[in-house]
């Protein structure tokens, strides 16, 4: 992708390197820190890599012993993300240009002072639960000479600042911050029933958003919940406080780290947007959807869900209390069948002509006669 000039030269000037290779970022940390550090983090990427009992907070805290450590490990996994988000600050101008701006969960302040470097005119207030972070922002702000940035230690439920926001920020903040809200909702499910579960579990970060911004603020997230699970409910909760989104600013972010490319949700919100969470949703998806094409992953439920003429069947697995398996059929706009399952972390859906009808339910009834009644529950139900 094409980065803006200043957002490549304040990569040079705090080291922010794209880093391509597993092999590559170890030698790379080495380098800049120490063999025993080093050998650390590759211990603990090596049992998360393994899916072993490791959340993100310990990595946090490691990732933020060293201020060399704490950057070079952001390039590694945040370099991709940062040239989008450099991008969309200076794009979004008119949200820090003079403006009293908070940014929650900021880390080690790597966004936090880049805002700052690029709007001297503002002032920033980034405040991270991990003192270490911190300690490596202020590092970061004295390295780059900042007067207009201040960083706070503190729990971001338990943050309230002296002045209020005039725009609110937070990129990649919810997955952790709401860890254990979170914990446990379903990935997939009857669609309404599950997003209601990440509004009620995000409200409680929305209302410290709502306690510290001034009456016509803004909100922009760059987050990793996306149309597979999550980012309904976030704008839903976004919504019931009054902070309604503009669907034209909002959309699907994609960015490569050290692994992979992942996908974010951008959330651009305030109190005098006026698209409500659906039509943003609707709007945004829709700008890649192409009827009638058979989906895997959020493409998938969002065609079951836009596409559909009508009420959509669904069939739900339960064993015990657990929701593992969930089958749908509905009528697409166009007169075909649209097929949709999901289980685990995967989705996909499948358009029939409407002449195979009978397939496609004998079909669902073959799957669900896999399921002894002894053992599991079939809840059937139309939306």
């Amino acid at each position: 992708m094409k980065t803006y000039e200043q957002v490549d030269n304040y990569m040079q000037e705090i080291g922010l390197k794209y880093v391509k290779s597993s092999n590559e970022f170890i030698a790379g940390l080495a380098v800049r820190t120490n063999k025993d550090y080093t050998q650390k983090v590759a211990a603990e990427l090596n049992s998360r890599a393994k899916h072993s009992n490791s959340s993100n907070m310990v990595f946090y805290k490691l990732k933020n012993e060293t201020f060399d450590g704490s950057i070079y490990i952001s390039a590694a996994f945040d370099g991709g993300l940062f040239r989008h988000l450099g991008n969309l600050i200076i794009d979004y101008a008119e949200l820090f240009d003079s403006k009293q701006i908070l940014d929650l969960a900021c880390d080690c302040g790597i966004v936090t002072c880049f805002i700052a470097k690029m709007y001297p005119n503002c002032h920033i207030t980034g405040v991270d639960v991990n003192s270490s972070a911190i300690e490596n922002a202020n590092k970061l702000k004295e390295k780059l000479g900042l007067d207009n940035v201040d960083f706070v230690c503190s729990d971001v439920f338990e943050y309230a600042g002296e002045n209020k926001a005039d725009t609110v920020v937070t990129f990649r903040a919810l997955l952790d911050t709401c860890m254990v809200q979170t914990k446990d909702l379903p990935f997939f499910g009857e669609r309404s029933w599950r997003e209601e579960q990440y509004k009620n579990a995000f409200l409680p970060f929305i209302n410290i958003i709502e306690n510290n911004i001034k009456p016509d603020a803004k909100v922009l997230s760059v987050e990793r919940y996306t149309a597979d699970y999550g980012w309904l409910g976030y704008m839903m909760a976004l919504e019931e406080k009054g902070l309604h989104t503009n669907s034209e600013k909002s959309a699907i972010m994609r960015a490569s780290d050290i692994s992979s490319v992942k996908e974010y949700s951008v959330t651009y919100a305030g109190y005098s947007e006026n698209d409500t969470y659906q039509k943003t949703f609707d709007d945004v998806l829709s700008r890649e959807y192409k009827a009638g094409q058979g989906y895997e992953g959020a493409m998938a439920e969002f065609a079951l869900y836009y596409d559909s003429e009508g009420e959509i069947s669904f069939a739900d697995i339960y064993k015990d209390d657990k929701l593992l398996h969930q089958f749908a059929i509905a009528e697409s706009k166009k007169g075909k069948i649209i097929y949709y399952e999901a289980s685990g972390n995967r989705k996909k859906v499948k358009y029939f002509n409407a002449k195979k009808k009978d397939t496609v339910e004998k079909q669902l009834l073959d799957n669900l006669s896999l399921y002894s009644e002894k053992i599991y529950t079939v809840n059937k139900y139309n939306k």
